[in-house]
């Protein structure tokens, strides 16, 4: 399979998973690991994005 197949395929099936979580009731333990999960990646996806912003602003052209 090729690259491009794996990473499409991983792709259907990360978003059959999230709509299989939200499908859970709020209370759920996984529905709630899962939020959690989700919070910590986008708090180190935005501080990757500041650290990439910082370098490239610094940059002298």
């Amino acid at each position: 399979m090729s690259v491009k197949g794996w990473a499409v395929t991983a792709g259907i099936g990360m978003a059959a998973g999230a709509v299989a979580v939200l499908m859970m009731p709020r209370n759920n333990p996984t529905r709630r690991l899962a939020a959690k999960a989700a919070n910590k990646m986008e708090d180190v996806a935005w501080k990757v994005s500041d650290a990439v912003s910082d370098k490239i602003d610094n940059l002298d052209m």
